[in-house]
């Protein structure tokens, strides 16, 4: 019997604007307000050098995937670095799953809180909401990925919409002049621009899962390289854009105590803003479930071709030409995320407390992907380290640029600052503890 394979059918727009949708998501709508209240006015700084880190790891990425063009990514990068170290690279493909199913609960519970927010309907509503837009954005994901590109392109568009408007109302209907070179007075400029960068820096999340796309795009060894730079390029400029805007309309302590800082920055200078830019939400939040749905089930698919997990995971569907039994299993693990983290606490009164800090376990799920995904790009910064002086021949569609000699210089630089950024941002032993046991529950699929 012929086996089935998935369809190449996307080219550089569609995975360019793939990556954008996921990378813008709704992290920005949150994250500047808090790296201003490090920052200050000049949270453009923190931006900035949180787009330089992302940039050096997204390099490294585009180097790696153009070397080996699977929708194993991560897990493939990592082994080729270290054939002998099997289980280190099942570790960062896991991570990287995790990431994936993780980041689309967590998201469809976001869409829930702003869905039931808009339509003045209860809490209780909250995991319903998030289970259904899981289930109906799992069944786009098996439909096709043509179908799925074209509603992440459409979403994408309205997602940067929102974000234009903000940058329109700063610069063309201000409400104060900032400094923008004025710091946060409590603490060491530098200070501040780094820990408002490590803050920051999880607004870029989302580049790692464009590779889980190469088997379904044309001549992936050129296209994917090119779409992570230009994603991360085309957002970078727009953060950049939106810190500078946003403290033309409110001061950045204000900005750092509200949950909303975008939206009530732009409500001064347009009333209407504010509920424009929650309606954006919705688009936003879908756009990264879908986002993640689909990276986490081609993730799933290409760890089972590689023989890494039940190569059940590695069917495709002969009509829809789609990973069918990996999309099923991407979206049951969202759902049952959901279930545990939202629905659980909401009708058994559960919490987390650990000495006196209180956890929401969707806000622990939430921090523990985001840690996931900072592990599994260290470990791709040594692989591509590594790779070029075990594999100098291999053929490179794309290198890396800034090299002494075999060695690249930017991944080793993008390894420090990580490792500098999870000593601010990764303070709570809990989320390292939370974070083992993703990976123990990992080890129970692991085949080799």
């Amino acid at each position: 019997m012929k086996e089935e394979k998935l369809k190449r059918v996307l080219g550089l727009g569609y995975t360019t604007l793939f990556g954008v949708g996921l990378i813008l998501g709704a992290g920005i709508y949150v994250l500047i307000g808090r790296a201003a209240g490090f920052s200050g006015d000049a949270v453009w700084l923190s931006v900035l050098f949180a787009t330089f880190i992302a940039l050096t790891t997204g390099l490294s990425y585009a180097e790696l995937s153009s070397m080996y063009p699977t929708a194993a990514s991560t897990h493939t990068y990592v082994e080729e670095a270290f054939p002998k170290r099997g289980l280190l690279a099942f570790i960062a493909g896991w991570l990287i799953f995790f990431e994936g199913v993780a980041g689309a609960a967590t998201a469809s519970v976001g869409f829930a809180r702003y869905f039931t927010q808009l339509f003045t309907m209860g809490e209780y509503w909250i995991p319903l909401v998030a289970i259904l837009l899981v289930v109906v954005l799992s069944f786009v994901n098996w439909f096709g990925i043509e179908e799925s590109a074209l509603m992440t392109v459409i979403f994408t568009f309205i997602e940067a919409g929102g974000l234009i408007l903000v940058v329109l109302l700063g610069f063309m209907l201000p409400q104060r002049s900032p400094d923008y070179l004025a710091f946060n007075p409590t603490l060491d400029p530098m200070i501040g621009i780094l820990i408002g960068a490590a803050v920051f820096y999880f607004a870029f999340t989302g580049f790692e899962l464009q590779p889980t796309l190469s088997e379904e795009t044309r001549e992936p060894r050129k296209t994917i390289p090119k779409a992570i730079i230009l994603a991360l390029l085309i957002t970078s400029l727009l953060y950049l854009l939106v810190a500078l805007a946003v403290v033309r309309l409110l001061p950045w302590d204000v900005l750092a105590d509200t949950r909303a800082p975008l939206a009530e920055a732009a409500a001064m200078a347009w009333k209407p803003a504010y509920m424009i830019l929650m309606f954006i939400a919705l688009f936003s939040t879908t756009n990264t479930v879908l986002g993640f749905l689909v990276s986490a089930s081609r993730l799933a698919y290409g760890l089972a071709s590689e023989g890494i997990v039940s190569e059940q995971l590695a069917k495709v569907d002969k009509w829809r030409k789609t990973p069918y039994i990996s999309v099923l299993i991407s979206g049951f693990v969202a759902v049952l995320t959901i279930l545990i983290t939202v629905f659980l606490p909401e009708i058994t009164g559960l919490r987390l407390r650990f000495g006196e800090v209180e956890y929401k376990l969707v806000d622990m799920v939430g921090k523990t992907s985001s840690l996931a995904a900072i592990l599994a790009f260290i470990m791709v910064n040594v692989a591509v380290i590594v790779l070029r002086f075990t594999k100098p021949d291999y053929e490179r569609r794309f290198t890396i640029p800034l090299n002494i000699g075999r060695f690249p210089v930017l991944p080793a630089i993008s390894i420090v600052l990580i490792v500098f950024f999870l000593a601010i941002s990764f303070t709570d032993w809990i989320i390292w503890i939370s974070t083992a046991v993703v990976i123990l529950i990992g080890l129970a699929f692991y085949k080799r």
